[in-house]
């Protein structure tokens, strides 16, 4: 859906299919279009999508990074929730990454076993998988590192990562397919009707045939929408919990 679509389906709605003569002007539609995105973006989990981004290390070589220690990533990027450098596996034919003390890699993988035949086998090949995933954790070293969402920086702290990263990131869907999804179009004619209702409080006129403006009305319905959207999307954010098991 083009923008130009969307405003002229908002503006229907003001209007009532042209049943009413005042509508928002376009520049100010416009305004909400891009303020309500933004706060999409925050609050609503289908407003982003996990996305990849690779940065290679020939950033760490730039003007930019050696003043502040900062690589810029694209505008589209909302957050970073993980950052990895590539290739830091670690198993039994593998070894740990920051490390050159081998006697602390025998530790780790001296009662680590192969993966035989039988049950009893087979459990241990699974909790000796679990034991080589929290040792990676424990010897690998983790990336410190902190992202501004309005400067679009990523500031990386600590050692300088001596490989090329990966950057897991929630990146923002484009604002066109934004417009498609329903409770974004609710959430738009909302607010709309919002400043709809100052305008026309702002002047005290009246419709031919003397008909009086009940912009109080438009107000509280534009109030009213926007509180029980903000209360759904709030509804569908996803929660933590614990599975527990009753014992006899």
């Amino acid at each position: 859906m083009t923008t130009e679509e969307f405003i002229a389906n908002v503006q229907q709605e003001l209007s009532v299919a042209c049943a009413l003569p005042f509508t928002v002007p376009i520049p100010e539609i416009e305004r909400i279009i891009k303020y309500s995105a933004d706060w999409f973006y925050k609050k609503y989990e289908d407003a982003v999508e996990e996305r990849y981004y690779i940065i290679p290390t020939t950033l760490f070589q730039t003007d930019q990074y050696k003043r502040d220690r900062t690589v810029t990533l694209p505008d589209c990027v909302f957050s970073v929730f993980q950052l990895k450098k590539l290739k830091e596996d670690f198993g039994r034919s593998m070894s740990f990454d920051g490390t050159a003390d081998f006697g602390i890699e025998r530790l780790f993988l001296s009662d680590s076993v192969s993966m035989g035949q039988g049950t009893e086998n087979l459990m241990y090949y699974t909790l000796n998988l679990y034991w080589l995933d929290v040792a990676s954790h424990i010897i690998n070293h983790t990336i410190s590192y902190n992202y501004n969402r309005n400067t679009h920086r990523l500031f990386f702290g600590g050692q300088t990562p001596d490989r090329d990263c990966v950057a897991l990131t929630y990146s923002k869907i484009p604002v066109e397919h934004l417009m498609m999804d329903e409770i974004f179009y609710r959430y738009v004619v909302a607010r709309c009707k919002v400043q709809l209702s100052r305008i026309l409080g702002t002047f005290n006129f009246n419709l031919p045939g003397n008909i009086q403006i009940n912009y109080d009305l438009i107000r509280s319905e534009g109030t009213d929408e926007i509180t029980k959207i903000e209360e759904e999307i709030k509804g569908e954010e996803g929660m933590d919990f614990f599975l527990t098991s009753g014992g006899s």
